[in-house]
């Protein structure tokens, strides 16, 4: 079944964007993309010289990276190698094609909180749907922890060029991937640089069913807006985020995330709401099946889920029951609250174990920071644009999301039936999570 036709708000907003400058209008494309992992991970299909992957669409990173043949998989604890499978990646893996040059001169090294991946960079010919960067900066990862979905062959970095993570060929500690970074341009900061899209994309996520593992994940869109009706966009501005050392962000205080200041919360059940409207900063990361938000926020909330979440301290989360019923939870950006939905609340994983999906951002923090992220929960109401060029963001609520605490089985239709898989995995996370589904189903025993 296909969407309905844009909105005239949509209409009106694609003509504003793309006229801004005055100048033509270039092309874009649009890309369905796979739910996996229960609706916590999404894919997109992207082609690497003559190879298509599934590749993890990640606004909280900014770089591009495929998995080499014959891959080191390391325990994210104690950097002991094991299994290759165990990585959980495709085993389609990356053959250099005639564009394929490599760079001596660099090496790739990207570490999130949960994990990290290393290889070598080069130049190669990279497509999204119809818009081809022909000499694009890549990682070609021959080291990695965990982060693989059973479908994905790495990871498409959709954030700003200051957290790039090519370094010097002589940085071989992999515990300063975080710094001495050898800043380049990440491949949509490349396909506007070279005339093919205007500068910002958007992506809209689907709601998928609780029990199906695989199913269709929703669109991403170059230069352009997802076929989903909408309603109108609420524009913030994308900010630096505060506290963050300059040597994080290549020795600039730079905008490096896609961060905004939330203006507050409003939580509750029906008749019985409460708004805080303390500011706090975040940055929007749909690589994150979780939301890690101050322990202000989080503590409140849990307290009104009808079974209380348990911290586990082996996985760095909370395990509630699946069927436990959920406040209403809204964000406020801008001048507008956005309610998720109920059901976007819980993360299932496929151990048959449920997560809240919040965690208190001083709970997880790296190198030190307590940094706030979205994830993915709140990307399921919207329609969101990110606009590298006047450095704003837009979100519209997706007309029939609803934000009840009913479980649905989602605003988005796929434009073709795709196939569900069980899978496990943890996805690409920031913070101190290491999801051990291994462990959550040692401990639901």
């Amino acid at each position: 079944m296909h969407l309905p036709l844009q909105t005239l708000a949509a209409v009106s907003l694609l003509t504003l964007v793309d006229a801004r400058d005055g100048s033509p209008r270039r092309s874009g494309t649009t890309v369905s993309l796979h739910a996996t992992q229960y609706g916590s991970v999404f894919d997109a299909p992207v082609t690497i010289g003559n190879q298509t992957f599934q590749l993890l669409v990640d606004t909280g990173s900014s770089d591009t990276y495929v998995m080499a043949p014959g891959l080191t998989c390391i325990n994210a604890t104690d950097n002991q190698i094991i299994p290759e499978a165990d990585c959980l990646y495709s085993n389609k893996t990356f053959r250099p094609s005639s564009s394929y040059k490599n760079i001596p001169s660099e090496m790739f090294g990207t570490q999130y909180g949960a994990g990290l991946a290393s290889g070598a960079m080069a130049y190669e010919k990279v497509s999204i749907g119809n818009i081809t960067a022909e000499h694009q900066k890549i990682g070609i990862a021959n080291v990695s922890n965990p982060m693989g979905d059973g479908l994905n062959s790495g990871l498409l970095g959709l954030a700003y060029p200051a957290i790039t993570a090519a370094h010097p060929a002589n940085h071989t500690s992999n515990e300063t991937y975080w710094f001495d970074r050898s800043v380049y341009s990440p491949l949509v900061f490349t396909m506007h640089q070279n005339h093919k899209i205007d500068p910002y994309f958007s992506i809209a996520l689907a709601r998928t069913p609780q029990n199906e593992s695989r199913s269709f994940g929703g669109y991403l869109t170059l230069g352009g807006l997802p076929p989903v009706a909408h309603s109108e966009f609420t524009t913030v501005p994308v900010e630096i985020m505060k506290g963050v050392p300059a040597n994080f962000t290549s020795g600039k205080k730079t905008r490096a995330w896609w961060t905004t200041t939330i203006g507050g919360v409003t939580y509750g059940t029906k008749g019985n709401m409460t708004t805080d409207s303390k500011p706090w900063q975040a940055f929007f990361d749909s690589g994150n099946p979780l939301s890690i938000l101050p322990s202000a926020v989080v503590d409140p909330i849990h307290a009104l889920f009808s079974s209380r979440p348990v911290w586990n301290d082996e996985i760095g989360g909370y395990i509630v029951d699946c069927a436990t019923k959920v406040p209403e939870f809204g964000l406020t950006i801008g001048n507008k609250t956005f309610f998720h939905h109920g059901a976007d609340l819980i993360y299932q994983t496929s151990a048959g174990v449920c997560m809240s999906s919040f965690v208190p951002s001083e709970l997880v923090g790296v190198q030190g920071l307590a940094l706030n992220i979205i994830g993915v929960a709140f990307f399921k109401s919207v329609v969101a644009v990110f606009d590298f060029g006047q450095h704003q963001m837009k979100f519209a609520p997706v007309l029939g999301a609803g934000n009840g605490s009913e479980t649905s089985v989602g605003h988005l239709s796929s434009p073709a039936d795709t196939s569900a898989a069980s899978t496990i995995s943890a996805g690409r996370l920031w913070g101190g999570f290491s999801l051990s589904l291994t462990a959550l189903a040692v401990l639901m025993t």
